[in-house]
């Protein structure tokens, strides 16, 4: 899984908690792979998903995301950890799972006004959403704790994040232009573009918070958000 090499970095780091935090993880991953599969292929009774992934998916996760993860294995810098973190952390799950998250739900709302309750659906949704919203608040803690370490790889964050967004938003819009006479349900593009920049909005902001924030204080605040 894409998550292994820094599980191995961090482990060779001495960095026990989160090491134990990443088993978990993986753990994690694994049941949302197993929830997907199940929805797309005995509840919707999809086939191959592959149509759906236009350049731009294409880019991020048959690219970009295994380039980053795998250079872990190799170097496993401060520099290489930040953009692997950014990539799967923010962008992956804090931008695109985010939004596709929300997506679900709009669409349960639609179909419910149709008579056509999703429970299961949504409460699984729920679930994986809790997940991710864990993982996602290690990878900002992980890149917060490289920036008060070193604050000059704000450089290497900044640019890893401009160079993603624009690959991330295209995924939300590529899947829309695959509807030209228009997206089932009625739902519009620019909600979900919208949502997706707010994502990435939000995250952004937390990190430049963690720019002048010392070692100490970020640990607080990762003690807290467990609390």
């Amino acid at each position: 899984m894409d998550l292994l090499p820094l599980v191995q970095v961090i482990a060779r780091e001495g960095r026990l908690e989160e090491e134990m935090f990443l088993t978990t993880f993986l753990l994690d991953e694994a049941k949302h792979v197993e929830f997907f599969h199940v929805l797309t292929h005995e509840v919707a009774q999809g086939g191959d998903l592959e149509g759906f992934h236009g350049e731009s998916y294409r880019r991020i996760f048959y690219e970009e995301l295994p380039r980053a993860m795998n250079r872990l294995l190799q170097d496993p810098s401060p520099e290489a950890q930040v953009e692997a973190a950014v990539t799967y952390n923010v962008i992956v799950e804090g931008v695109l799972a985010e939004t596709g998250y929300h997506a679900y739900r709009r669409a349960a709302e639609v179909v419910g006004e149709r008579g056509l309750g999703l429970p299961g659906t949504l409460e699984g949704v729920g679930y994986v959403q809790r997940d991710e919203s864990r993982h996602i608040a290690y990878g900002l803690y992980l890149l917060s704790r490289h920036l008060a370490q070193d604050p000059s790889l704000w450089g290497v964050l900044d640019r890893r994040m401009d160079q993603l967004l624009p690959l991330a938003l295209g995924v939300v819009q590529e899947i829309f232009a695959a509807y030209p006479e228009g997206f089932p349900l009625g739902l519009e593009v620019g909600e979900f573009v919208g949502y997706a920049v707010d994502q990435f909005q939000k995250r952004y902001r937390r990190l430049q918070l963690a720019r002048g924030q010392g070692l100490r204080e970020i640990e607080r605040i990762a003690l807290e958000a467990e609390g």
